[in-house]
């Protein structure tokens, strides 16, 4: 299995870390939460209609453009009839398609005052506000509930160190998940083969970790790594793959690793051999005289 693991730039990917929901992950996750929760207040309060005001039908007169790095966006702005006269109003939303000018649009305005007017917001528009509420509130619920689970395995690794059954095992398989099709930010699981508590070779997985450490340039299935296996003996199935064992590349190593590749493509104490017809007389030894070629009787007449 090979690897295509960047040296530069980023986390070291040759360290390996066991992947951790910690305090800024947990913060992380509550900020985009609460941005998105926030975002979807705004949209919800601009396009939310006062259930006392009076809705009408309009006409789309003309269209605000919108112009962005990503495209243009379009808002209708409608002409709308109350208590005789006529009154306009942007629509508070903005859409990537052209309005149709003199399409209808439903409009709800004060009563009391018919300038105070908002083009009413289509289905579409309200059920996006709502996914968007929803997402929010989503991931502001989820941030606590993964720090706590992560906190519970930490304490679960801890206790299985200290009291489980200690088992020895090799590494068989790694599993991964890549990140932007390439390596970097890279998720791996370690798969390692041991006679669990039973007496029967079992596979056991890792925790999600990220790097792999020496194992980047380690042909794993020819030359075995062991790696140890804490087990509960009351619950088999409650076990931890110690990642710590994994070799880690460091510098030193990689030169090591280097100059053994370099020793290995230039072989030394190999002398070059002479062509048998410039080698020289051995002392002592008297060469036979060259024979003058042999040439053929003329025919006879």
């Amino acid at each position: 299995m090979t690897f295509n693991i960047p040296l530069g730039g980023g986390i070291n990917p040759f360290k390996t870390r066991r992947e951790k929901f910690g305090i800024g992950s947990l913060l992380v996750l509550l900020l985009i939460g609460a941005v998105i929760t926030g975002f979807g207040v705004v949209i919800y309060n601009s396009a939310r209609i006062n259930p006392n005001w009076t809705k009408v039908d309009g006409k789309v007169v003309s269209v605000n453009t919108d112009s962005s790095g990503s495209g243009n966006t379009y808002s209708p702005v409608v002409s709308y009839q109350a208590n005789g006269q006529t009154y306009k109003v942007a629509s508070s939303s903005s859409t990537s398609s052209y309005p149709q000018i003199g399409s209808t649009k439903q409009v709800a305005y004060d009563p009391a005052a018919p300038a105070d007017a908002k083009v009413v917001s289509s289905g579409f528009i309200s059920a996006f506000i709502l996914v968007l509420l929803g997402i929010g509130v989503f991931l502001i619920l989820l941030a606590p509930v993964l720090f706590v689970r992560s906190l519970r395995r930490s304490k679960d690794i801890s206790k299985l160190k200290g009291s489980g059954q200690k088992v020895a095992g090799v590494i068989t398989d790694i599993q991964s998940v890549s990140n932007g099709g390439n390596n970097q930010g890279s998720k791996y699981r370690i798969v390692v083969s041991a006679t669990g508590l039973s007496g029967t070779v079992q596979n056991y997985t890792s925790d999600w970790v990220t790097g792999i450490g020496g194992l980047a340039m380690t042909d794993y299935r020819q030359n075995p790594v062991p790696i140890d296996i804490y087990i509960n003996p009351t619950n088999p199935d409650d076990y931890y793959v110690d990642i710590s064992e994994i070799p880690n590349i460091t510098p030193e190593r990689i030169m090591q690793l280097v100059k053994s590749h370099q020793a290995q493509s230039v072989p030394v104490g190999i002398s070059a051999q002479p062509s048998p017809d410039t080698q020289p007389a051995t002392s002592g030894t008297t060469l036979p005289p060259s024979q003058p070629p042999t040439v053929p009787p003329a025919p006879t007449v």
